[in-house]
């Protein structure tokens, strides 16, 4: 009940953002752009909020609003490729999915393990797994916008909302390996229940996915491929929670399932994903700041530590190396090891999303952790953006020089 609620509170708050003789969008699109203001605003608001002792909002009101935010994302960021086309269409995109984060997954939960001491190996991991998640922390549009190889704009379009996509299922099933079973029943419980829910998940999903790819392919219902779409996302998180399914894992399995099938323009897809990120990131980095940034006051310097290096050089490092035998030149293989990849809104609402979930290992800890990880990685993401892609273009225009005395 409280997950259907969420999200038809945030329906209408959508549609209102979205409508267009309302004089505020604008003022959407600018702060959609700012994700470190929202996320500095929300804790602004915290601090104040926890000095006037007013109680606080119950967590499993605050972990149904995160997993409607999260299936958003996850939806759209599925919507945006084939995925038997991903490894053809775009090498460096497919590389980095099942290349650079599973390498990063493992470094960074090795890592956890080794510099926070607060955190089991599950623990560890879970927390490398959320991190493993990116979105909407670059300004993808610095690049989109810029006089920037084709296949690196593909790269960069496409690559995060593959590891979205696909990373979603994993991190799922590392929280259940981190979660104690109940009191009299086997270890293994909590991995078998999300199994399950991840199967249902998927099988709903996937057939709504089908079915509105199906008809959105027909003639006649060609212009409202996106919206089928759409419908098709909405009823399967709404329909999962009453057939045991995960609903975020069932959101995007309708995303991935049409994106598979349908024919709809490139240009349809990416409208989807700037309508999820425009609404979804600013109220997300805002949540975050709201609900756990102020925890990186409680970080040790162990901790701070290892957030630093999990958004620089433990995060840049196997990106790189899962490049290396592309065909793309050496600077570009450079700017896309350090552009993207970062924790960004996924991340915050996955971590927003544990507040309900009391039985996890060192919830505490992962918590904290990552508060102090995804603030550090959206700062990063932010100031870099920009100069990155201005170096970017003065290195191809060096190279294009220097080929032609060859």
């Amino acid at each position: 009940m409280t997950l259907m609620l969420a999200t038809a509170l945030f329906a209408v708050t959508f549609w209102i953002l979205n409508r267009p003789k309302i004089g505020i969008t604008k003022l959407v699109n600018n702060v959609a752009r700012a994700p470190a203001l929202m996320l500095l605003t929300g804790a602004a608001i915290s601090l104040a909020y926890r000095a006037s002792g007013a109680p606080f909002m119950p967590s499993e009101w605050v972990a149904a609003g995160a997993d409607v935010l999260l299936a958003m994302l996850a939806f759209a960021a599925a919507a945006q490729f084939r995925i038997t086309k991903l490894a053809s269409v775009c090498p460096a995109s497919f590389r980095l999915t099942i290349g650079g984060a599973p390498l990063f997954l493992i470094v960074c939960g090795l890592a956890a393990f080794i510099l926070v001491p607060q955190l089991s190996l599950s623990a560890a991991f879970l927390l490398a797994g959320a991190l493993t998640l990116n979105g909407a922390a670059f300004d993808r549009r610095a690049v989109t916008g810029a006089p920037a190889p084709a296949t690196l704009k593909a790269a960069v379009r496409l690559e995060s909302a593959a590891i979205l996509a696909l990373g979603i299922p994993i991190a799922v099933l590392l929280e259940s390996v981190a979660t104690a079973a109940p009191q009299g029943m086997p270890l293994v419980t909590p991995v078998f229940e999300a199994s399950r829910s991840l199967l249902f998940g998927f099988a709903l999903g996937g057939s709504l996915g089908l079915a509105a790819a199906h008809y959105g392919n027909k003639l006649k219902y060609k212009s409202k491929a996106g919206a089928l779409a759409i419908l098709a996302g909405v009823l399967a998180f709404v329909i999962s929670p009453l057939i045991g399914a995960h609903p975020v894992i069932a959101a995007a399995a309708a995303g991935l399932l049409w994106g598979e099938q349908s024919l709809a323009l490139v240009t349809t897809r990416v409208r989807l994903r700037r309508i999820a990120e425009r609404n979804v990131a600013p109220i997300a980095y805002f949540g975050f700041g709201l609900l756990l940034a102020t925890r990186i006051f409680n970080a040790d310097l162990l901790t701070v530590l290892f957030a630093a290096a999990a958004v620089t050089i433990m995060r840049a490092g196997p990106r790189l190396a899962s490049l290396k035998k592309t065909t793309l030149p050496r600077e570009s293989q450079m700017f896309l090891a350090w552009f993207g990849g970062a924790p960004g809104a996924a991340s915050a609402l996955f971590l927003i999303s544990l507040l309900d979930a009391p039985s996890i290992m060192a919830q505490d800890a992962i918590l904290t952790t990552g508060a102090l990880a995804v603030a550090f990685g959206v700062f990063a993401a932010r100031v870099t953006s920009r100069p990155l892609v201005t170096l970017l273009l003065k290195q191809t225009a060096l190279a294009k020089k220097r080929a032609m005395f060859v």
